[in-house]
């Protein structure tokens, strides 16, 4: 494999961002457009599998439509054909190496999603502690352009290895963290997960509300647009049963005392 002085300059500093003292949500969100550039791709999501639910929910994102992530969020991913079959593999795959191009354009979840954007082609990235998946990364190119080549998936099995320490470091960290009202991170993310059946994104959101971050504050954190902010915390606040940040504290610190 040969790497010009510019790429390997890239990779190193999307090694470095893999390195750096942040949370997971602002991991992935930082990573997301370097990456797409440095695969010369035209889109990418990374996503949080709910093993309890057994659904995704979209974390990051470059690139594409909030209206798309809600679709794919709230039907598309039920009629995907191709996720279960990369996710086997547990390495980067392209989606060409386990679904023809004849068998993509046929389906459902080609035409009436990732066609409408343009999405062509495709390749999976994932990372894995032990035998739960932490995260992925999905990296698409238009419809006209090729596939990613050998060069490419070489660099992403370079890439892959730290993306898994990253994200199963971040997990570490994470679960250490004191959290709000004397709870750590990991107890209000089951709350909010589990019995609130929030999705890893408005759980991102509802803890930086609970730690008195303004709207504006919250979308500079994740790295997301304030309006998609102000989305998923309107969900939140319907799936708690409140009606603004005033009550949201209260709601959370009964249902915990419940706990």
């Amino acid at each position: 494999m040969y790497l010009s002085t510019q790429q390997s300059r890239r990779l190193a500093d999307l090694c470095a961002v893999m390195a750096s003292d942040v949370t997971k949500a602002q991991l992935l969100q930082s990573l997301a457009q370097p990456l797409a550039q440095f695969m010369q791709a035209d889109h990418l999501v990374s996503r949080q599998w709910d093993a309890g639910k057994k659904q995704y929910a979209i974390c990051a994102s470059y690139n594409v439509k909030p209206s798309r992530i809600r679709a794919y969020e709230e039907h598309f991913q039920f009629c995907d054909p191709i996720t279960p079959r990369l996710r086997q593999l547990r390495q980067p795959s392209r989606v060409s190496d386990v679904c023809s191009v004849q068998e993509l354009e046929q389906s459902e979840f080609y035409n009436d999603h990732l066609r409408q954007d343009g999405i062509h082609w495709g390749v999976n990235v994932y990372a894995y502690q032990g035998d739960a998946c932490l995260g992925d990364l999905v990296i698409y190119r238009a419809r006209g352009r090729e596939d990613f080549s050998r060069q490419d998936m070489a660099c992403l099995n370079i890439i892959a290895p730290v993306f898994s320490a990253a994200l199963t470091r971040l997990e570490g960290v994470s679960a250490a963290k004191t959290g709000w009202m004397g709870y750590n991170e990991t107890e209000l993310t089951r709350l909010l997960t589990g019995r609130c059946q929030l999705s890893p994104r408005e759980t991102d959101v509802v803890m930086h509300c609970l730690h008195g971050r303004s709207d504006k504050e919250i979308a500079r954190l994740l790295q997301i647009g304030f309006t998609t902010v102000r989305y998923h915390l309107g969900h939140a606040f319907e799936k708690l049963g409140v009606q603004g940040r005033t009550k949201l504290a209260h709601q959370i610190g009964q249902l915990l005392s419940q706990a």
